[in-house]
């Protein structure tokens, strides 16, 4: 079902067998391909709240999605709350499924959409949840960013350890944060083997995984605000960090700043395409959706004996076959 709010166009499809919704913010005039960026809100909120970030992002002519997170009963039991499943609770909704099934969406129903810059910026728990997607969706999405929300492990972040690609990830974060704690040991963490990062804890996790050996430092605002840098001469990416001193736990732009938290994602994020680091071979028409006419194009290749497609060659044996149809539907569903 779609209705027009003033906040936008509000979408409401089935995901994982549930009832989810999500808004979405386009230009006004579109004569050409353009990204799509989403905007996760924070623990609590409801993608209403984030109309005014919309507005920039689509002013700068970005199509955007706001989607509504699911509500589940707070830790006391006393009453309800809006959250990101951002550490894959199986008794709550499927939110990775989620963010994918409006990709789908949004690819299928406006063709201008460029499948290859689709980017996360999410606050708080919708930072969390933009660390998920970037464990468990990097193969759709191209870069992420996190305001104010740390990572969370899952199996001591094995789930987590080779994506086959490079992942962008901009950090932004103050250091008196009393919710998402900043340093190892501060507020908001529950123990010394939490599986809730730390900003430093995330930070030596992606340092780790792309083995990042150089760091730069470069203060934005004097006292205030500083970005680091992390990368290597064999990384397609760089993890970008912007340490607000004495931040608290906000959403950071303005003066006060030296900087909007908007604006850097976006300078930060649109220096990548998702080409730039994976080629999705199932994807074989190139549209960004993985579905039944990239397995009819295999079939009718097949059916036709046309000569040999190394793209096609899901089972690397130097032949097209019916095991790479059926190779090729297990990928896609």
């Amino acid at each position: 079902m779609i209705s027009i709010t003033s906040f936008g166009q509000e979408v409401e499809i089935v995901s994982d067998g549930n009832d989810r919704s999500f808004i979405i913010n386009l230009p006004s005039n579109v004569d050409s391909s353009i990204p799509l960026m989403f905007i996760l809100h924070g623990l609590g909120e409801s993608n209403t709240n984030w109309y005014g970030v919309a507005s920039y992002t689509t002013n700068q002519g970005i199509a955007t999605v706001r989607p509504e997170s699911g509500t589940f009963l707070n830790n006391s039991g006393t009453g309800y709350i809006k959250l990101w499943n951002a550490i894959l609770d199986s008794s709550r909704y499927d939110d990775v499924q989620f963010i994918s099934d409006i990709i789908d969406y949004m690819l299928s129903n406006y063709d201008f959409i460029d499948y290859k810059r689709i980017y996360v910026l999410g606050f708080s728990n919708g930072g969390y949840m933009a660390y998920r997607l970037a464990c468990d969706l990097s193969s759709r999405i191209t870069a992420f960013t996190s305001v104010a929300g740390n990572m969370f492990l899952v199996d001591d972040g094995l789930d987590c350890i080779d994506q086959g690609r490079d992942i962008p990830i901009l950090h932004i974060h103050g250091t008196d944060d009393p919710i998402n704690s900043y340093y190892p040991g501060g507020n908001g963490v529950d123990s010394p083997d939490d599986q809730y990062l730390t900003i430093v804890e995330s930070m030596d996790f992606w340092s780790n995984y792309h083995l990042y050996d150089t760091t730069e430092i470069d203060t934005i605002l004097n006292g205030v605000s500083v970005r680091y840098t992390y990368s290597n001469g064999n990384t397609l990416s760089n993890f970008d960090h912007i340490k607000v001193i004495d931040g608290g736990h906000i959403y950071f732009y303005g003066d006060n700043y030296g900087f909007s938290s908007t604006q850097e994602s976006i300078n930060y994020s649109f220096q990548y395409e998702l080409s730039d680091f994976i080629i999705n071979q199932e994807d074989i028409n190139g549209d960004g959706l993985f579905n039944f006419e990239d397995v009819n194009i295999l079939l009718d290749h097949l059916q036709q004996a046309l000569p040999f497609n190394i793209s096609y060659d899901f089972n690397s044996d130097q032949n097209i076959s019916i095991f790479d149809v059926l190779i090729l539907s297990d990928l896609i569903f």
